[in-house]
């Protein structure tokens, strides 16, 4: 069997680029922002090296900007090499209803793990600020202020958008499993 190319891994490459091109902007708002603290201009807030360092409510910046490039941008490139298989190597076409669940896969899965990831790292860096004193561009705020009017308000959107990514994901679980499983039928049945 002759490998054709997949529409759907296609769309997940799409994506891909999509998501890294805002990765993109993040990280050159976040450098930018690091050169202007550096120079005691805190527009872009202060320099979110600060943040990290500072650990505590600022974590959830580092985990929020790690699992975007992980999960979202990472894990939706690496699902176009299960559609290329699945559609190119092994010549199962995704039709009708698996159609209709690979773009709920792309959508919901992709844009869910993105807008989660990126409402913490936003969360984070808004906490880690906040917490930062203020002759370094923070708030001079304390902890049990940040946790409640900062972070506690985000953790429902974010397990909202975390739940909708994951609908995502059994969605293309079962495209991918229903596409494998039909292209063996038909293999076998040759």
């Amino acid at each position: 069997m002759e490998p054709t190319s997949s529409r759907w891994a296609g769309r997940f490459i799409g994506m891909t680029f999509a998501l890294g091109g805002v990765a993109w902007v993040i990280f050159a708002l976040l450098v930018l922002g690091n050169v202007l603290a550096g120079t005691g201009n805190y527009a872009l807030g202060p320099a979110s090296s600060r943040i990290v360092a500072g650990g505590g409510a600022g974590s959830w910046f580092t985990m929020g900007i790690l699992a975007y490039l992980i999960v979202a941008v990472g894990g939706t490139g690496f699902t176009a090499f299960f559609y290329q298989h699945i559609e190119g190597t092994m010549g199962s076409a995704l039709a009708g209803g698996r159609s209709i669940g690979a773009w709920i896969h792309l959508t919901l899965g992709s844009l869910g793990s993105a807008g989660a990831s990126l409402i913490m790292a936003w969360g984070g860096f808004q906490a880690g600020t906040a917490l930062l004193t203020t002759d370094v561009g923070g708030g001079g705020q304390n902890v049990p202020y940040v946790h409640t009017n900062i972070l506690s308000p985000l953790a429902a959107p974010i397990a909202a958008l975390m739940g909708i990514a994951l609908l995502g994901y059994l969605v293309g679980g079962i495209v991918l499993a229903s596409g494998w499983m039909g292209a063996r039928r038909k293999s076998k049945g040759s």
